[in-house]
Parts: structure tokens; sequence; C-alpha cells
């Protein structure tokens, strides 16, 4: 029996060696759907695909700098003055049971790529009047391969209770430690 499997898979190799079996050949550029969209102009097409990257990823392409010099107005959106530190801080709902609960469900999904690797990353945001997460900023971090994981974590983040400062409320920074 396994000589007539033997010699089966013989004839069967002879057939393809014989026959001159060859790949299948790569497709040329002019039937891709980019060559035909910017006529093969290369720097026309990245300029394209990274503007629209950029509009559905804003975090990827925010430029960080030195903030400017603002003077506070009274309006309950006016995110120019942000306090470090406030009377009452920023909660997060549940407190702080309820930050790790978030954090631990949030970071069970993460790349092929990075599973079995471990990471501290520290996030610096501050929690505006109406209780958002906005400006996540990787303050320190040991993997930077873990880096857009934490700004998104961050930026997914439900309402917080606002911080107040003589009984009103604030922008307030807030750092947080987040493990992988």
């Amino acid at each position: 029996m396994s000589s007539k499997i033997n010699i089966s898979l013989f004839c069967l190799l002879l057939f393809f060696g014989l026959t001159g079996f060859k790949p299948p050949k790569v497709a040329s550029p002019k039937n891709d759907i980019l060559y035909n969209k910017y006529g093969g102009d290369v720097d026309k097409m990245m300029t394209e695909e990274r503007r629209k990257d950029s509009v559905a990823r804003p975090y990827l392409y925010r430029n960080i700098g030195a903030p400017e010099a603002i003077t506070p107005t009274s309006t309950i959106d006016d995110e120019s003055v942000i306090l470090d530190k406030a009377e009452i801080m920023p909660q997060f709902p549940d407190g702080d049971a309820g930050l790790k609960e978030y954090i631990a469900s949030n970071t069970a999904f993460i790349p092929d790529t990075l599973v079995g690797k471990h990471a501290t990353i520290v996030m610096k945001f501050y929690i505006n009047t109406l209780g958002d997460a906005k400006n996540p900023v990787v303050v320190k971090s040991d993997n930077p391969a873990f880096n857009l994981q934490a700004i998104m974590l961050v930026d997914g983040m439900p309402k917080w209770t606002p911080g107040t400062q003589n009984g009103k409320e604030i922008n307030c920074y807030i750092t947080l430690p987040i493990k992988y």
C-alpha cells in the first residue's frame, strides 16, 4: 500500500517538474486601484491617503507643543485654563474601582504582535467642565509599541465627574499610569 502512495507521489512531482509549473505572476501596477485612481503619481497618492488617514485618526497627527497664553473667559466650554490640582479632583464613574475595571477590560484587546510583552505607560490628559477626557499625551513609556493603545484607551473613556475649585467646575489635569 505504501509503495503505491510513493509511486503516485513521485509521478505527481515528476508531472509538475516536466510541465514547468510556475507560481502565478504578480499583477501589474496598472491593474491596481490606487494606480488607476491617482494615475501612477505616488506622491499624489501618498498625500491623499495621509489626508484621509488624518481625518479618520486625528490623534495620530496631533502636534503637541507649548500651550499658548490666552486670557481666561467665563464660558462653560473654555479650555484655555487647565489646573494641575483642584480642591475636588475629577472622579471616574464608580471611583477608583470603576477606573481599574475600565482599564482592565479595555487593555485585554491588544494586537497579536504585542501579546506577551509588558509595558507601563504614564498618560497625562485633562478632564474638561463637561467631563470629557481631552488631549491624552504619553508622559513616560517603557514600550512605545503600546503608546497608541493607551491613547485610544483614554479617548474612549466615559464621562467623568469634573473637578471643582471654589464651588465651580474647572478643567483639571489627570496623570494616569496604565500597565499592560
